[in-house]
């Protein structure tokens, strides 16, 4: 295997992965991370950090001859986080096999905003300058000229270009068109040419970095290392995903992303599949279930994973390959006015030259006069208007979405919305908020105040990694109850697949699903919650229960993705507007349907 996947052959960086814990870690968390980090480190120690909510982890690539994984939970620690190291690179030798950076997650600078180049500026001040030669100080026109300098050469650079190729496009003629107005005289007019076109490059260079980024956050899913388990000695060997042949072990713990589609040889766990199917909700996993690459293990327990197919096949990769793409699809506008431009251009460009040219083979005075209105030509027919307000006008529009969190797929997709019909939502994360929230929490019987059941849920979920247990313990202290310290807990265990349970105070008390109380034999004593729980279930919530050994159940609770705030204001824009809505979801009918309610 090693020698197949040339594993020896992959020189190892100087960095390693290490894992830490992030306990109760919300989404605001995530900037203080990320700020702390990019003050306190260089990408020499640190290259990468990619915290993940649902398993409560936070993956880092650093340097351990220059910071040790303990140093970084120091750094977070600091800033009110509560942070344990559980898997040290260092320590467990998990050297990474490239010294290359990251597309995702790294710590080199953000060029997402690039700023506005000097040379734009400085042709825009001596434009504006040139402008007020209007008001009668009619040498103020001469700045114009140094608009043009600053302004035209990246301009120029590209119609060199392009004539090189034997063609014609917009950056030709502006730049015939600004050379005109100069000779001319009217160098306020040149001057408006150079800046307003070279503030339309400026434009497109930012939503093309706009695009890039959202981009890199689609790359990102795609894994770009895996845990090779070797197959005789049973080491683990961090390989490059792409290096990783179908039929490979591979080792996924807690808060590892699946490198490629597989199937689950050992092990069971949760797995968060929320990348690549918007599904918030973890999906459970045992051996023989199949699992896709770019899922993440977000359990407590190791799976080993029997890869199907190579990374480049994955579906995680095929998502990948689908969104580049579409990056390059155009808008029929666009490819319109490129194609306007290839043969109008040469059209003008030849008439302005008979008649700078051959007037002067009749008189002098007619050359002259013939070579003005040539100029002229070229000036009125250079497209202006539309070859600056076509692209400017999408990458407005392009940006205007993206900061609204909305990714349109280029200027096709953007076009094309003008004339929609029907939209289709999905559910979990588009019309849904995409994060569990407690919607029910009761009592069952007399054996325990609300305020007692409280006290033992947070004892039993605070020491559980798993994503609902953070609901939990938040929904819990809203209601004003903390670690109840006068109480003792031990003996934790976790029930695979079930729940948890623990001795409280010398009583064995349980917390987990239906199927753990069945198992039990308590599940007959919810009683008249009975027909309840089944409602919420049918509704599409997870439905969980605490229990205590000789009492039986003693709350019940059901936690639920919450519908987002606006959702209902966006469907009756829509209705208001003549376009139909649809509701797609994999949930169950029942889910379906209360949402859509």
């Amino acid at each position: 295997l090693v020698e197949r996947t040339n594993l020896k052959m992959v020189a190892p960086s100087k960095f390693v992965e290490s894992t830490l814990s992030l306990i109760n870690c919300m989404s605001e968390h995530v900037d203080i991370i990320e700020e702390a980090f990019r003050r306190s480190y260089d990408p020499s120690k640190l290259r990468a950090f990619y915290p993940h909510l649902p398993s409560q982890t936070l993956k880092v690539e650093h340097n351990p001859l220059m910071l040790k994984a303990a140093d970084i939970a120091d750094l977070l620690q600091i800033q009110g986080l509560e942070v344990v190291v559980t898997i040290d690179g260092e320590v467990e030798g998990l050297l990474l096999p490239s010294d290359t950076p990251p597309v995702y997650g790294g710590m080199t600078a953000d060029n997402t905003n690039p700023s506005l180049h000097l040379n734009v500026i400085m042709s825009g001040l001596f434009w504006f300058v040139s402008i007020l030669s209007f008001l009668g100080w009619d040498w103020l026109k001469y700045a114009g000229l140094f608009s043009v300098v600053f302004g035209l050469p990246p301009v120029a650079i590209k119609a060199f270009r392009t004539m090189r190729r034997r063609e014609f496009d917009a950056n030709c003629m502006m730049v015939i068109a600004a050379l005109g107005a100069l000779l001319l005289g009217e160098f306020d007019e040149a001057a408006s040419v150079a800046f307003l076109f070279s503030v339309s490059e400026y434009l497109e260079t930012k939503a093309s970095a706009r695009a890039r980024k959202a981009l890199a956050s689609i790359v990102s899913i795609r894994p770009e290392h895996a845990n090779v388990i070797h197959p005789k000695t049973g080491d683990i060997i961090v390989s490059p995903a792409d290096k990783v042949p179908v039929g490979s072990l591979l080792s996924v713990r807690t808060g590892d992303k699946i490198a490629a589609d597989g199937i689950v040889t050992e092990g069971e766990s949760s797995v968060d599949e929320s990348s690549l199917t918007g599904e918030a909700i973890p999906v459970a996993k045992k051996e023989g279930d199949t699992v896709v690459g770019g899922s993440i293990n977000i359990g407590d327990t190791r799976l080993v994973v029997k890869t199907t197919c190579s990374v480049d096949d994955s579906a995680v990769s095929r998502l990948v390959r689908l969104v580049e793409e579409a990056q390059t699809n155009r808008s029929p506008t666009e490819k319109m006015v490129d194609s306007f431009a290839r043969l109008y251009t040469p059209i003008v460009v030849f008439m302005a030259f008979i008649m700078v040219t051959v007037p002067w083979f009749i008189s002098a005075e007619l050359g002259r006069e013939w070579c003005l209105r040539g100029l002229i030509i070229i000036v009125i027919a250079c497209p202006c208007a539309l070859t600056i307000s076509t692209p400017v006008t999408y990458a407005a529009g392009l940006a205007a979405t993206a900061q609204k969190g909305i990714i349109v797929k280029g200027g096709a997709n953007l076009e094309a919305l003008g004339s929609v019909e029907k939209v289709i939502f999905d559910k979990t994360g588009t019309l849904t908020k995409g994060e569990f929230v407690l919607s029910q929490l009761h009592t069952v019987g007399e054996h325990l105040s609300r305020q007692e059941m409280l006290e033992y849920l947070h004892l039993m979920e605070s020491p559980s990694s798993h994503p609902l247990s953070a609901t939990l313990i938040r929904a819990i202290r809203e209601e004003g109850v903390l670690n109840p310290k006068h109480r003792k807990i031990k003996n934790h265990t976790l029930l695979k697949g079930e729940g948890v349970t623990a001795d409280v105070d010398g009583e064995r008390l349980y917390v987990g699903n239906k199927r753990l109380f069945l198992r039990l034999g308590m599940y007959d004593t919810l009683g008249t919650f009975k027909d309840q729980v089944e409602k919420w279930g049918n509704n599409g919530g997870t439905v969980g229960f605490i229990g205590i050994e000789g009492k039986g159940i003693v709350g019940v609770f059901c936690v639920t993705d919450a519908v987002r705030s606006e959702a209902r204001d966006v469907v009756r824009s829509l209705r208001e507007g003549g376009i139909k809505v649809l509701l797609l979801t994999g949930d169950g009918e029942g889910a379906a349907r209360s949402v859509a309610n």
